[in-house]
């Protein structure tokens, strides 16, 4: 692992702090701490940051892929981002909504394709956007929010990865736990959206696996 890096639950809080126009200055100092690195080592996107008290805040293409890629276990290109949005799941993502820049939600939901893609294709993943969001240039009508979601299946991979064999009605009881947030929803969309959690924190924990598969493959050639 990389030194400076952040955890999905540390960039889901960061972007909720700027989405309610405040700088998340407190986590970062938390994860440079954590991993030993020094303001000026970080990317300059985080700069950037300073600014989400200046109304409304919007990322582009290559913005999200250098935020993304401070994320443990993950890997953008903005060649990719760039295809998601043109083609694979245009439809969902819904073209820039502040000027040519993502809105903070867009950028979850590229964050969550990401995670997603480790274990899923392009037509599961539509279909998951499509139930969970809905229409993308209408934030009204999603069954849940998308910045929400990327949290609560973040929590849960943490809680699966700090477990060495964990169960399968363990991760079920933590799923149900963190979808209580949802309190508008059925009992029926719940324990949908209870598997769609646990379905993404599963393909992150996969990503985990790769990764350190990778390690010790090269660990080999040093």
């Amino acid at each position: 692992m990389r030194g400076f890096y952040l955890t999905r639950t540390e960039m889901g809080t960061i972007l909720k702090t700027i989405r309610r126009q405040e700088i998340p200055d407190k986590i970062l100092m938390k994860a440079m701490k954590r991993s030993g690195s020094e303001k000026e080592e970080l990317p300059t996107i985080f700069a950037k940051l300073s600014k989400a008290t200046e109304g409304s805040f919007g990322f582009s293409i290559n913005e999200i892929a250098t935020l993304g890629n401070q994320l443990e276990y993950a890997s953008f290109r903005s060649t990719a981002v760039q295809n998601w949005v043109k083609r694979d799941i245009k439809e969902w993502i819904g073209a820039p909504q502040l000027g040519k820049k993502y809105a903070i939600e867009q950028a979850a939901i590229l964050f969550i394709v990401e995670d997603l893609k480790n274990t899923h294709d392009f037509e599961s993943i539509r279909l998951l956007l499509k139930f969970a969001f809905n229409n993308p240039a209408d934030r009204n009508d999603d069954l849940i929010d998308p910045l929400a979601f990327y949290t609560a299946y973040s929590q849960l991979f943490e809680a699966i990865h700090t477990k060495v064999k964990p169960t399968k009605e363990g991760i079920r009881k933590k799923a149900m736990e963190l979808s209580s947030i949802f309190s508008d929803l059925t009992e029926k969309q719940k324990e949908d959206i209870e598997k769609l959690l646990i379905s993404a924190a599963l393909s992150v924990q996969a990503s985990f696996y790769q990764s350190l598969s990778k390690q010790y493959l090269e660990d080999v050639w040093r």
